[in-house]
C-alpha cells in the first residue's frame, strides 16, 4: 500500500445532499432569527440572499460532480496521483499557519474595532487584516496549485483527474470558495450596509471557509501519520496531534466570536441596560435607553470640557453592549443553547475523530479558553469573550466521557444520537445556574429549561453526525513498513520532522513579535 495524500472514498450521495440542504436551511433560519430589513429594502435583500445561496449550491454541485458523483460506465479512476511526504508536509504547514492566523486575527480585529471605534474601511492595512490576507491567500494559492497539478499530471476526463487525488480536488474547491466568500463580504456591506446580526450570510460563508481550512490542514497532517486505534489519555499524543488541536482552536474561537459575541457583549453593557433587559424590556425600549444614555454622556462630557474624540470614547464605553441587549431581546431564550452546543459538539467530535484520543475534545476547549483569555487581556479589550466557553468546555468534557465509555466497551465511537443525549442533559442542568450568572439578562425561570434541552439535543445530533462524517474523510494513512519506495515516501524523515518543528517554532516567535509590536490605531 502507498500513501498518496488522498482522502478515503467519497461519502454517500445522500449524506452529501443532506449537508447541502442543511446548509441552505441554516442560512434561511439564521437570517430570519437575525431580523429582516425594512419592507422597502426586502426585494433587494432577497435577491442578494438568493444569489449567495445559488453560488453556494453551484460550488457544492461542482464538488459533487468532481468528487462524489459515480463515474460513467467505462470510465475508470487513473492511478493515484502521489504527493511526496515533503510536499504534503509543506501544505500542512501553510494550512496550519493560515488556520492559526485567521483565528487570532478574527478576534484581534473585533477587539480593536470595539475598543477604538475605527470604522470598517479604514482598517485595510492594519495588522490583524494582514494576517487575514495571509490566510485567504494561502487557501487561494493552494487551490490554484491543486488545480494546475491535477490538470497537468493526470490524463483523462476532468472527473478522473480529480478522483486521482481527491484531497487536491477538495483543496481546489476550497480555494474557489475562498475567492467567493471573501469577495461576498465587502459587496454585501456596500449594497446593504452594516449587518443586522454577526451571523450575516457573508459571515457564515467565511465561517465555512475557516472550517474548510481547518479540515484540510487536519487531512494533510493525517496523511503524514500512521493509523492508530482509539486511545484514552495523551500518553502517545504526537506533535502533529497537537497541531491538529491548535488548528481546531483557531477555527473554534472565530465560530465563538460570530455566534456568541452578542451575549458576552451584552453582559458588559451599562448596568441600567442589563437591569432593563432582565426585567423584560422590549427591543424598542432598550434602543431608546441606549440613546438616552448616549445623550447623558455627551452632556456630561461637554460640561467637563472634553474633546469630541474623548466624548465619543466615553459614549462608546457607556453604551457598549446596549445595542446587543436590544437585539437579544428579540431572540428566543434557547438560541444561545443552540450556538454553544453546536460549537462544543462540532469541534469536540472533529477533534476526537481526527486524533482518536479520548480527551482531545476537552483539550481543544481548554486551549480555546486560554487563547481567548490571552487575546482579550493582551489587547486590553473592553469585552470578556471567555464566558461562553465556561459552558462549552463541560459539554466537550461530556463528549469525551461518552466516547471513552463507548470505546472502552466496544472499541468503536458511539452513535451520534447517543452522544447528543448526555450533552443536552448537561447543557440543561448547568445552564440553570450558569447562564444567569454569566449573562445577567438571561432568564433563571426553570420553565425555559425544556426548550433548552430540546434545542441542544437536536443541535448536538446534527453537529456530531456532521463531525463524524467529516472525520471519516481524513482518516490517518495506513501503516507501510515493508521498506519499499512507497513506504519510504509515506512519512517525513526524522530530520525533516525536526526542520518542520523548527519552522513552527520560528513562526510562533515571529507571530508573537508581530502582535506585541503592533501599534493600536489611536
Amino acid at each position: 500500500m502507498q500513501n498518496t495524500g488522498t482522502v478515503n472514498s467519497s461519502p454517500r450521495l445522500g449524506a452529501f445532499a443532506a449537508v447541502i440542504v442543511s446548509t441552505i436551511a441554516l442560512f434561511i433560519i439564521l437570517t430570519i432569527l437575525a431580523g429582516l430589513p425594512p419592507a422597502e429594502s426586502m426585494p433587494a435583500f432577497m435577491v442578494g440572499i438568493l444569489i449567495l445561496i445559488a453560488v453556494t449550491v453551484s460550488i457544492g454541485a461542482a464538488g459533487w460532480y468532481l468528487l462524489v458523483k459515480p463515474l460513467p460506465a467505462g470510465m475508470s479512476v487513473p492511478a493515484p496521483l502521489t504527493l511526496s511526504a515533503s510536499t504534503r508536509s509543506i501544505i500542512a504547514l501553510l494550512l496550519t499557519l493560515g488556520a492559526l492566523s485567521i483565528g487570532i486575527a478574527g478576534v484581534w480585529d473585533e477587539i480593536w474595532h470595539s475598543t477604538y471605534g475605527i470604522p470598517f474601511g479604514e482598517d485595510f492595512f492594519w495588522r490583524p487584516h494582514l494576517m487575514l490576507y495571509f490566510s485567504f491567500l494561502t487557501m487561494i494559492g493552494l487551490g490554484g496549485w491543486s488545480f494546475w497539478t491535477v490538470m497537468t499530471r493526470v490524463r483523462g476526463p476532468i472527473q478522473a483527474k480529480f478522483r486521482a487525488n481527491p484531497l487536491l480536488g477538495a483543496s481546489f474547491l476550497g480555494g474557489l470558495f475562498t475567492v467567493y466568500a471573501v469577495g461576498a463580504d465587502p459587496i454585501w456591506h456596500r449594497l446593504y450596509g452594516a449587518d443586522i446580526a454577526p451571523w450575516s450570510l457573508p459571515h457564515l460563508l467565511i465561517l465555512i471557509l475557516i472550517l474548510a481550512m481547518a479540515l484540510l490542514a487536519t487531512a494533510f497532517h493525517k496523511t503524514l501519520m500512521p493509523q492508530a486505534g482509539w486511545r484514552i489519555g495523551f500518553k502517545q499524543f504526537a506533535w502533529r496531534d497537537i497541531l491538529v488541536a491548535l488548528v481546531l482552536v483557531g477555527a473554534l474561537i472565530d465560530f465563538l466570536l460570530i455566534f456568541t459575541i452578542q451575549w458576552y457583549a451584552g453582559a458588559t453593557a451599562n448596568e441600567r441596560g442589563v437591569v432593563a433587559a432582565s426585567q423584560g424590556a422590549t427591543p424598542d425600549e432598550l434602543f431608546a435607553l441606549e440613546a438616552q444614555v448616549a445623550d447623558e454622556v455627551r452632556a456630561e462630557s461637554t460640561a467637563a470640557g472634553l474633546s469630541e474624540a474623548e466624548t465619543n470614547a466615553r459614549v462608546r464605553v457607556e453604551t457598549g453592549g446596549m445595542r446587543q441587549l436590544a437585539q437579544l431581546a428579540s431572540y428566543p431564550d434557547w438560541l444561545l443553547s443552540v450556538f454553544m452546543t453546536f460549537i462544543a459538539t462540532l469541534f469536540g467530535a472533529i477533534a476526537l475523530h481526527s486524533t482518536r484520543f479520548i480527551g482531545s475534545a476537552t483539550l481543544v476547549g481548554v486551549l480555546s479558553l486560554a487563547v481567548r483569555f490571552a487575546l482579550d487581556n493582551g489587547f486590553n479589550g473592553i469585552r470578556d469573550g471567555t464566558p461562553p466557553l465556561l459552558i462549552i468546555i463541560p459539554l466537550m468534557l461530556t463528549l469525551d466521557i461518552v466516547y471513552g465509555v463507548a470505546v472502552s466497551r466496544t472499541q468503536s465511537p458511539p452513535k451520534f444520537w447517543m452522544s447528543a443525549i448526555p450533552v443536552a442533559v448537561v447543557l440543561t442542568v448547568i445552564s440553570a445556574p450558569l447562564m444567569p450568572a454569566l449573562f445577567p439578562f438571561m432568564s433563571s425561570d426553570i420553565g425555559v429549561l425544556p426548550m433548552r434541552f430540546i434545542a441542544s439535543f437536536i443541535t448536538g445530533m446534527a453537529a456530531i453526525w456532521l463531525a463524524q462524517m467529516l472525520g471519516n474523510l481524513n482518516r490517518p494513512a495506513p501503516a507501510v513498513t515493508d521498506g519499499t519506495p512507497a513506504a519510504s515516501s509515506m512519512f517525513i524523515s526524522p530530520a525533516g520532522a525536526r526542520a518542520t518543528m523548527g519552522i513552527y517554532a520560528a513562526f510562533s516567535i515571529s507571530l508573537l513579535l508581530f502582535i506585541v509590536t503592533a501599534t493600536p490605531p489611536v
